[in-house]
């Protein structure tokens, strides 16, 4: 019989079977902490911006917040916004009482806020009347795609209505 040897080791191979597993800890502890690492460092240059000028002082005036939460409420008007095929310049407010009727004759404003860049929020611009409980808010440029929400105050009367609508311009 002839006996088979086993080619010679490296000591390369020597010392792989010896450390394999530590090896292996240590690079998954080091490529989670760069890792995490990369997540700390996008973070901290990219802050979402979420947060209004003056939060603390508008949240002071609690009550008269949820006044004018009732107040919207009490109204019955749903509101929707959206932007038009094409026209990335105008947005079209649509209003409708509790009975599903259109809403003439309203006056105010839209302020469009940008979410995820304050930079390209838009100021309160007055509405203007399409009829058929729509109405429009025209911009001097188009708006950047993406998420946008659209801060409607707006009144009849006595009645007041201010809340934020969501709308997608594609």
């Amino acid at each position: 019989m002839s006996e088979t040897t086993a080619p010679e080791r490296t000591k390369l191979q020597k010392y792989l079977d010896q450390n394999l597993w530590p090896m292996i800890i240590i690079a998954i502890l080091v490529a989670t902490v760069a890792s995490n690492m990369a997540v700390l460092t996008i973070a901290t240059q990219n802050p979402p911006e979420l947060m209004t000028e003056n939060y603390y002082e508008k949240g002071e005036n609690l009550k008269q917040v949820l006044n004018e939460k009732r107040a919207t409420a009490a109204t019955g008007w749903k509101v929707s916004a959206d932007t038009p095929l094409g026209d990335r310049m105008l947005v079209v407010l649509t209003v409708v009482d509790a009975a599903g009727l259109p809403c003439d004759s309203l006056l105010g404003s839209c302020e469009l806020y940008r979410p995820s860049d304050k930079s390209l929020d838009r100021a309160a611009v007055k509405l203007l009347p399409m009829g058929g409980g729509r109405y429009a808010v025209k911009h001097e440029a188009p708006l950047a795609r993406g998420a946008w929400e659209c801060v409607a105050e707006l009144s009849q009367g006595t009645k007041l209505y201010r809340d934020r609508i969501s709308l997608f311009v594609d």
